[in-house]
């Protein structure tokens, strides 16, 4: 089906695009249950209106109670393949406000060594790219251009959370009938074909409370906490020596990120607790194991614990798995591969640069749970993220979208 991507690139609205992208960074969408202005729900009611405006068939959806996912479709001429397009409406705290030069949720336009940039909580992760899909989908519909297939808008709450708003569009069923997917992220653009998996443990160790200067008549789990932390540390240097630095997503890592004593109460100098947790923040890579590496930390635990337990059986310690994400992989050859990078390089002049995402995404999700081939790309600077000052180009914000439009039409065409 011949298709004039030019028009479509013509009628990419590149101030709307902008003006938009700063409307939603001034709806603040941090997710505070106790405040009713900070909230997903506000953000995703606007897009979802602004989508109906335009003549979408979109739907809106709680995820779970008052966190809402905005879904869309802009549907061919002929059936075809469904490509999905991803970007999450909520955003981290802005933290301390005094510590901004500008309003975190102001989308203020400064000019920086020559360059536009919009500033705010959100900018680049990830409303501009969220913005960016939208008005490339609505670029396509305004051009009344012929494709095949469809074009899905997943627009969900939680992605900084525990990604509940994925989890319930995949388990709603609007994944099921989805080819391939573009997950919306700030990555500067570069073609990330492989994800980092997490994997996040908690470890609750109880033992006995006493007074500090009479340690013979407690069982301090601090000390078997130590221990666990040190061995934890080998095996992590142990895994970086037996799978070396990948190529995209450099060393994996088990860091301890959380230490507790008490649990509850307050803690004192002078008093032993009687229990405390600790969290493990596990970053894997492909030659990784999230099974294996589950049984090692368990008989890490195991065997440090019984050295702590002698004349004392009230020393246990447990092991719960908060959050289990896989590493992803997808081949250059997948056609929504081939369809972004030959969009990267009509937009930017350039040969794409191919990388990982440090982190996971939504996109883990949807490639582990439904083995839908999954690409993640998007304006922003990488290391900007959850930062004070938080700020993504004008420019880049602009070439994003037409990178998404001109891979929608590509992949839909199969002219990649």
């Amino acid at each position: 089906m011949k298709c004039d991507y030019e028009k479509v690139l013509e009628m990419l609205d590149s101030e709307g695009l902008i003006n938009f992208t700063r409307e939603l960074i001034q709806i603040n969408s941090v997710f505070d249950s106790e405040d009713e202005d900070a909230n997903e729900s506000r953000v995703a009611q606007y897009v979802f209106d602004f989508l109906k405006k335009e003549g979408f068939e979109v739907y809106i959806e709680d995820a779970v109670k008052n966190r809402p996912n905005v879904i869309a479709f802009l549907r061919g001429e002929d059936s075809g393949k469904t490509i999905l397009f991803e970007g999450h409406t909520d955003v981290v705290s802005a933290g301390d406000y005094e510590q901004w030069t500008y309003d975190p949720f102001g989308g203020e336009i400064v000019e920086v060594d020559g360059k536009k940039r919009i500033y705010g909580r959100g900018s680049c992760d990830t409303k501009q790219n969220l913005a960016a899909a939208v008005y490339a989908v609505k670029a396509i519909k305004d051009a009344k251009e012929k494709f095949s297939g469809n074009i899905l808008l997943c627009i969900p709450c939680d992605e900084e959370g525990l990604m509940l708003g994925i989890k319930s569009f995949i388990n709603n069923g609007w994944a099921d009938k989805v080819d391939a997917a573009v997950i919306c992220e700030p990555e500067e653009k570069n073609l990330c074909i492989f994800q980092k998996g997490a994997l996040r443990i908690k470890i609750n160790f109880y033992g006995k409370m006493a007074h500090g200067c009479m340690p013979l008549s407690g069982n301090c789990p601090n000390w078997a906490i130590g221990k666990v932390i040190c061995e934890v540390r080998r095996l992590e240097t142990f895994e970086k020596l037996r799978l070396g630095k990948h190529e995209y997503l450099g060393y994996p890592s088990m860091t301890p990120t959380m230490i507790q004593a008490p649990i509850n109460g307050v803690a004192q100098i002078n008093v032993i607790p009687s229990d405390a947790y600790i969290t493990l923040d596990i970053r894997t890579v492909p030659g990784q194991d999230h099974e294996a590496i589950k049984r090692q930390i368990q008989g890490i635990i195991d065997e440090f614990t019984s050295q702590f337990r002698e004349g004392d059986d009230k020393f246990t310690a447990t092991m719960e798995v908060l959050d289990d994400r896989p590493w992803t992989e997808t081949s250059k050859e997948e056609p929504v591969v081939k369809s972004i990078a030959k969009a990267y390089k009509e937009v930017m002049n350039a040969e794409p640069i191919y990388n990982g995402v440090p982190g996971a995404t939504d996109g883990t999700f949807i490639q582990c749970q439904k083995g839908i081939p999954v690409i993640v790309t998007g304006a922003g600077d990488r290391e900007v993220p959850h930062q004070v000052d938080e700020w993504c180009e004008i420019d880049d914000i602009i070439e994003t979208s037409k990178m998404y439009a001109l891979t929608a039409l590509y992949y839909l065409n199969e002219e990649y």
